[in-house]
């Protein structure tokens, strides 16, 4: 009798399944699976989802293959030539293709541009749904006329390419374009919208030549961004469905937006852009049902001024110039802050949470005084504040300000923090003094550390500050390397039955003196598996070893391995 062990149940299952299966492998293993039987071939040959794409090249053209050998543009024609096969066989079967993506090499047109034509004709041949095209070095590729003529496309995303004025575009179903590096002038663009009629979402990435876009008759339009049009001087859009507009430079000076048609606009980004005080005051008076507005790199503005009912997001990151904000929004709910201190004027508004990053490149007393003093208005008109570090730097406070300047949130029972580098020139011990000479006696603190939150990396440094003497365990970050210190204190800020010696001129004990116990749960997950380790510290010399153990400057236990 056959042993159950070396029964195959997989390739039994109903090709639907097995396609779903095949979904969540890596695209270079959902090919070699064609290789396991009868049943993976003919899944793998039915299969509707082909990306052929960067990530696939990396990962079977070697880039000493791509050195311009003989060798090299051999194995690029049997790479193209599977392509164009695997595509071949599609179309003769007449299999729908959900999703075609290619991926051409730099410096390899010329060899693979037999290929290319052969296989968009066979892609468009079975009715694909998403295209990317996506093509590296000098000169462009002009883009074949036969895709702006599909009926099938509803998701178009071009790279590399050069436009030229289309005869006819008949782009009946695409909701979606994407153009990045492509070379196309103001009234090829406008001919080529013309020709997609459902057009939802435009997006235009390092696309020189765009210099007086306008963008009207677009009357499904819902999402348009830009970024990096270096040559762009005029930008209007006339379309009142628009919901959201990012507008990312570098833009040249003397570029001018005109967005006062869009009535129904939530959502606003300028990053990296030249917009004024006024203009921008302006600007958002002219969108009542505004509820997000993302202000980041905008170096000419000075004061800004926000009056809007239905904003619930701001965010305002490094403006250089910026001396001044002013807000009047009585739906705010979520406020976001990075760069210097300065002047804020809130209105009666109450935040469900604040990220607040306060840095300066000269750190005086006075910067500090008036830091504290921000830090206490926030945390006086916020729910949860989220204090953010870029080294863990602003938060060492000078011992001789300790003395003469009270601890900022004297009553917070929660405070969270985050690190946003990988490693700090600070201890840890340090860095929680810092932090809780700022908070002292706090709850809970909660430290995390890795990249700011537009990184995927999951990283989390996570430290637990517990005034009693119950243990608290689950943080929500399970899914996140961390570390849990857990600390107990003596119930009143009275040491061996006198006050310490260090807490008598300063007007709050030192949260130290006080500490009994150190709880340390140290976890993390990389290529080698999982690690955990946990650790209890008592007596005088608690700080010492818990520096041993977890020492941010030099890494010896946190050897994260990704």
């Amino acid at each position: 009798m056959e042993s159950l062990s070396h029964i195959d149940r997989i390739s039994n299952l109903p090709e639907p399944i097995l396609h779903h299966i095949l979904s969540f492998l890596p695209f270079t293993q959902t090919v070699q699976t064609r290789v396991l039987s009868r049943t993976w071939k003919r899944a793998w040959h039915t299969f509707s989802v082909l990306k052929f794409d960067s990530d696939f090249f990396h990962q079977v053209f070697l880039e000493d293959s791509n050195d311009g050998s003989e060798a090299g543009k051999q194995k690029l024609r049997e790479i193209f030539n599977y392509i164009k096969e695997t595509l071949r066989i599609r179309h003769n079967e007449m299999i729908r293709l959900m999703n075609f993506s290619l991926f051409v090499p730099g410096d390899s047109l010329e060899i693979c541009l037999p290929y290319i034509d052969q296989c968009i004709f066979y892609a468009l041949g079975c009715n694909v749904k998403e295209l990317s095209l996506e093509l590296l070095g000098n000169p462009r590729f002009n883009l074949p006329e036969i895709i702006l003529c599909s009926n099938s496309i509803e998701i178009l995303t071009l790279a590399g390419l050069k436009l030229e004025s289309p005869r006819s575009v008949k782009l009946s179903s695409l909701t979606k374009l994407f153009l990045m590096r492509v070379d196309a002038t103001d009234l090829v663009l406008q001919s080529l919208l013309i020709g997609c009629p459902l057009i939802e979402y435009l997006s235009l990435q390092l696309c020189p030549g765009l210099k007086n876009l306008e963008l009207s008759g677009l009357t499904k339009l819902n999402k348009f961004e830009v970024c990096d049009a270096e040559e762009l001087q005029r930008l209007c859009i006339i379309a009142q469905n628009v919901q959201e507009v990012s507008i990312q430079g570098p833009l040249p000076f003397q570029c001018k937006f005109n967005l006062a048609s869009c009535k129904f606009l939530k959502y606003l980004r300028f990053a990296l852009t030249h917009i004024k005080d006024e203009w921008l005051c302006n600007q958002i008076s002219k969108f009542p049902l505004l509820e997000s507005l993302l202000i980041a790199g905008c170096d000419d503005l000075k004061s800004i001024n926000i009056s809007s009912r239905s904003l619930k997001l701001l965010e305002i990151y490094d403006c250089l110039r910026l001396v001044e904000v002013k807000i009047v929004a009585p739906s705010l709910s979520i406020f976001k802050y990075s760069g210097d201190v300065i002047t804020f004027q809130l209105g009666a508004i109450t935040f469900s949470k604040s990220h607040l990053l306060f840095q300066t490149e000269n750190s005086s007393s006075e910067w500090y005084a008036e830091h504290f003093k921000l830090l206490a208005m926030f945390y006086s008109v916020s729910k949860v504040v989220i204090l953010r570090s870029q080294e863990g730097e602003n938060v060492i406070v000078p011992e001789d300000l300790r003395r003469i300047q009270p601890s900022p949130l004297g009553n917070v029972d929660h405070l969270d923090c985050t690190v946003e580098a990988f490693k700090w020139r600070f201890a840890i011990k340090s860095a929680v003094d810092g932090f809780l000479w700022i908070s002292p006696h706090s709850r809970t603190l909660s430290i995390r550390l890795g990249y700011p939150p537009m990184s995927s990396l999951k990283f989390c440094l996570k430290c637990l500050v517990d005034l009693t003497v119950n243990t608290s365990t689950g943080t929500g970050y399970e899914s996140y390397n961390r570390n849990l210190l857990q600390f107990s204190y003596r119930r009143q800020a009275v040491y061996e039955g006198r006050i310490a010696q260090c807490c008598k001129s300063r007007p709050i004990s030192c949260w130290w003196q006080c500490i009994e116990e150190v709880v340390i749960e140290y976890t993390y997950t990389g290529k080698a598996g999982n690690y955990a380790e946990r650790h209890i510290f008592k007596g005088e010399d608690i700080w010492d070893k818990m520096d041993c153990l977890i020492d941010l400057q030099t890494q010896e236990i946190l050897d994260w391995d990704f």
